[in-house]
């Protein structure tokens, strides 16, 4: 059993962007596996949930770990919103072990949320494989 771990850009959100997502999983999904994601409404984390629930794969049976942002309340600065998705993206980054694969859909700037969890990924040292996608 391995972790899939499934990032994303909100910029990268079409339904082309998905297809190669759940191309790149395929090749790596065995029975068995779990899904870690983000949490966001968009993009690499949104095409996880779209993954997992095609698969029956649940946060109740085990097979699906979701990472939400904790929002600040309303009318917060926009650093305390910044600050809860870059913690968030540290939680998803530390879920991966030796086993791990990690399916990155990238902006083309390469800038954002993907980017630091793709960084911080690399700093805990622990992932097996990165799946980038840029196109």
């Amino acid at each position: 059993m391995k972790k899939i771990i499934i990032i994303g850009s909100r910029r990268r959100d079409t339904e082309e962007d998905f297809q190669r997502v759940y191309d790149e999983f395929k090749k790596v999904f065995s029975p068995g596996d779990m899904i870690v994601s983000g949490g966001c409404k968009q993009g690499g984390d949104r095409f996880a949930e779209i993954i997992a629930s095609r698969l029956g794969m649940t946060e109740d049976n085990g097979q699906l770990i979701i990472h939400r942002p904790i929002k600040p309340k309303t009318g917060s600065p926009v650093w305390e919103y910044t600050k809860a998705f870059y913690e968030r993206n540290t939680l998803v980054a530390r879920e991966c072990d030796e086993s791990s694969v990690v399916i990155a859909c990238c902006a083309l700037d390469r800038t954002g949320g993907t980017e630091d969890t793709i960084r911080k990924i690399r700093k805990f040292g622990k992932v097996a494989d990165i799946n980038i996608l840029l196109v």
